[in-house]
């Protein structure tokens, strides 16, 4: 399914449904539609990060033949609100690998073009291939803005020799071949639309802004390259190193995961999301562990999580967003539920306590100090969010969570234990094992109702929850659990009952009055449903080891058939990867992010206990 032909393409409501996404680590960035038309002002042909902010540089590209036949554009392009440009009209097929390529016909007159972003060099290669004579016109229309805004004024866009100046302290060099006809082309392109932006209730409509038009005339069956890059002067890549489409649904998904990866000055990072997330602490660590060690990348794992280690506050805690927000409190809980995973898949304790030994006693330290009570739980305010659970609409929670919250007390027993165990020293181990025991022993009286058989989602001095969501199952995951074996089975068995879905959990149980199934509309109606019924793939991983756990290899089949169900899904929406959340409802329609890092982090990872035995 990584190639498509032409009948799909010319379906406007398939082809603009699937969007295609490029990430090379050095910081290049590429997004668009099956159609390369833009549907959201995220997308663009050449975007570049800086540090942690995203600018997007070219929306679009006016591209003209002029053949016997006539002027034809191979441009899609909504303006003022309706599709003006229809080069979809001459596509015959698109493919991808680790590049993209784009299949035209024009009479007897053939076309490729292709798009790729070099992984290593830092280079962005456009190649256009023609069967036969033919005057070509490239016009890039530039945007040069940060991610979430939209351009009306013009961009201070200036070329000397083979150097762009963008403005924004953006300088591009670029590399053409054949030499073009430079004609000066200096013109607002207005009215440039978005229909993605409108129907999320954003504003949708900018200006994009031209440069130079550069002319061709091939003579004869032809190609022209042309490059750009942030550096001086790199190689001109030949597109022949782009790769063969992907051939299993393990390799697409491995393939994916390369593109959440972003290198800066500081260190390693993933990008949680595309196109609008950046470098999430939570969401970068439930990832890595898929992202990195279920394809084999150990020293790329010790990256990201050294990189993180110097993003900590004074007092030790983990950004929420980096490079340093502060809002969420469980963010330093599954930092080290990534080791424990990490340990699980093959890392030494040993390794694990020379890399990570003195900052997991810090975190464990801060926690200790600044939010466990005398039985040891940790409780928390309901505001800011402490969990992932964290949409608000007005400054409060749509899920309100206070006190003791259950995910969040299941994974700081296991923090507890683990250290516990693999800690050299018999004085650490003694330390943090009293500990572990004081929150064993309040954790059941807390959460648990056997008349229910289910646990609570969160407990406060005066109240608690008894809403059946999927937060519970960590208590059940952990390889150290703070629930016995019969009580885990009652807790997985409602999960499954209430929560299992093929793309996912839901948030929320159906037969709960505050369940949204569908995640449409206006942004205050998404944001009430992001929490409360929406299906999130990411947490099949932990309803992964929650069966495992109690299962074993019995558990495999039903999770290998829940696993190879995503391989259609892989190319329902983002293309060659995984969304960020599904609707609650059947038939689960792809929402939200088209490409998510946890979302693929957790089906590599699944993938490898699956194969492991």
């Amino acid at each position: 399914m990584a190639q498509v032909g032409r009948l799909p393409l010319v379906e406007s409501s398939w082809a603009l449904r699937r969007e295609a996404v490029q990430l090379a680590s050095w910081g290049g960035y590429a997004m668009t539609t099956l159609w390369g038309c833009p549907t959201r002002k995220y997308h663009s042909w050449l975007s570049l990060w800086k540090g942690f902010e995203r600018y997007e540089l070219l929306p679009q590209m006016q591209e003209e033949v002029l053949v016997k036949a006539g002027h034809f554009l191979l441009t899609t392009q909504f303006f003022y609100g309706r599709l003006s440009w229809e080069g979809y009209r001459h596509l015959q097929g698109f493919s991808a690998g680790k590049g993209w390529t784009w299949y035209y016909q024009i009479g007897d007159l053939r076309i490729e073009k292709q798009v790729y972003l070099g992984q290593e060099l830092p280079l962005w290669v456009l190649r256009y291939s023609f069967s036969g004579e033919v005057l070509f016109r490239w016009i890039p229309l530039w945007a040069v803005r940060p991610w979430h805004t939209l351009r009306v004024e013009p961009p201070q866009l200036e070329r000397h020799g083979d150097r762009l100046h963008l403005g924004e302290s953006l300088t591009l060099t670029f590399q053409v071949f054949p030499t073009p006809r430079f004609i000066p082309w200096a013109y607002a392109y207005e009215g440039v639309y978005y229909p993605e932006e409108a129907a999320r209730g954003y504003p949708a409509q900018e200006n994009l802004w031209s440069l130079e038009c550069w002319e061709w005339r091939l003579h004869g069956p032809g190609e022209i390259y042309i490059a750009f890059s942030p550096a001086a002067r790199p190689p001109l890549v030949p597109m022949r190193t782009v790769s063969k489409p992907p051939r299993s649904f393990q390799e697409v998904l491995w393939e994916s995961a390369e593109h959440f990866f972003l290198r800066t000055d500081r260190g390693e990072y993933i990008v949680a999301g595309h196109p609008w997330f950046g470098v999430w602490g939570r969401d970068t660590f439930i990832s890595l562990p898929g992202l990195t060690l279920a394809r084999e990348e150990v020293q790329r794992f010790h990256r990201v999580m050294e990189a993180a280690l110097h993003h900590r506050s004074e007092e030790g805690q983990f950004p929420n967003t980096f490079p340093n927000t502060y809002t969420a409190e469980d963010t330093g809980l599954w930092w080290v539920w990534a080791l424990i995973q990490a340990h699980r898949m093959g890392m030494s304790a040993g390794e694990i306590w020379r890399y990570y030994g003195e900052p997991l006693q810090a975190v464990l330290v801060y926690y200790l100090q600044r939010w466990a009570g005398e039985d040891g739980l940790l409780r928390f305010r309901a505001v800011p969010p402490a969990s992932w659970m964290d949409a608000q609409a007005e400054g409060q929670p749509i899920v309100w969570r206070e006190g003791a919250l259950v995910e969040l007390n299941a994974l700081w027993y296991a923090a507890l234990r683990f250290v516990a165990t693999i800690a050299p020293q018999e004085g650490v181990r003694w330390r943090w094992d009293l500990l572990a025991r004081r929150v064993l022993a309040a954790f059941k009286p807390t959460f648990w109702q056997k008349a229910r058989g289910y646990l609570a989602d969160w407990c406060s001095s005066t109240a608690a929850s008894w809403q059946i969501r999927p937060n519970q199952l960590l208590a059940v995951a952990l390889p150290y659990r703070p629930i016995s074996d019969k009580v885990a089975e009652l807790v997985l068995d409602t999960v499954e009952r209430h929560l299992l879905t093929p793309r996912g959990l839901r948030t929320l149980s159906p037969a709960d009055p505050l369940y949204h199934g569908r995640y449409e509309g206006p942004p205050a109606l998404r944001d009430r449903a992001y929490h409360n019924g929406t299906v999130w793939p990411w947490l099949l991983g932990i309803y992964a080891d929650a069966k495992l756990a109690l299962l074993g290899e019995a558990a495999k089949p039903a999770l290998r058939k829940l696993w190879q169900g995503f391989e259609e899904a892989a190319y329902a929406y983002g293309w060659g990867t995984i969304a960020e959340i599904y609707d609650g409802d059947a038939p689960h329609l792809p929402r939200g992010a088209p490409a998510q890092a946890w979302s693929v982090g957790e089906l590599l990872r699944l993938s490898f206990f699956l194969e492991r035995p």
